[in-house]
């Protein structure tokens, strides 16, 4: 009975909240999930990749400098992707190979295969659905509140660092780099894609 009086509770102080922040909610868990896992959770990889596939630090570093890049010319192809079909597809579309793509890292056993995986799956997929595409949700859904809404959705990935990037080193740690990277992949499939079907336009 009081369980039932608490949901009922919960339900009626949610169905009061104004819906863009809930669609913000949803495109901030997403992001915190992605920053943990690959913006500040890549790093966890670095030396470990780099001894386990016989790389220089250069080689390896040159894969996230060519990631960066990758990022600011496939910006105007996103920019014209969530005009047409909006955030949402994108979002789901870019969690899905990002979980993808860390289930496949873990696979990897040569520098190429390495760097289409990392460059060609992973690298894109983030910057277009964990990047680009949650900003728009604020400029979507808000106007006089918009810069607290982009604030919100931008703090998200170094909380993302903050509480999931501690655990991933300690998986990486305990079980190794690539049961930690299929690990990171499943939330994305298991978590991240779920989520990201919830934004709406």
């Amino acid at each position: 009975m009081r369980d039932a009086m608490r949901l009922k509770a919960l339900s009626a102080f949610l169905s009061g909240i104004y819906y863009g922040w809930r669609v913000v909610g949803v495109v901030t868990a997403v992001r915190i999930i992605g920053g943990g896992l690959h913006q500040y959770g890549f790093t966890v990889f670095f030396l470990p990749v780099s001894r386990d596939l016989g790389l220089s630090r250069a080689a390896t570093s040159l894969a996230f400098s060519l990631a960066r890049a990758e990022g600011a010319i496939e910006g105007p192809v996103v920019g014209y992707l969530v005009d047409r079909f909006g955030p949402r597809p994108i979002i789901a579309t870019a969690a899905l190979f990002a979980g993808v793509g860390y289930i496949l890292l873990s696979w990897v056993n040569s520098y190429p295969s390495f760097l289409v995986v990392y460059l060609g799956v992973i690298s894109l997929a983030f910057t277009a659905g964990f990047v680009h595409s949650p900003m728009v949700v604020a400029n979507t859904w808000f106007i006089r509140q918009r810069a607290r809404a982009m604030t919100l959705i931008s703090a998200a990935v170094p909380i993302g660092g903050a509480l999931i990037t501690p655990l991933l080193a300690v998986a990486v740690d305990a079980w190794g780099w690539r049961w930690a990277a299929f690990c990171g992949g499943s939330i994305f499939l298991l978590i991240a894609v779920p989520l990201s079907l919830l934004v709406l336009k």
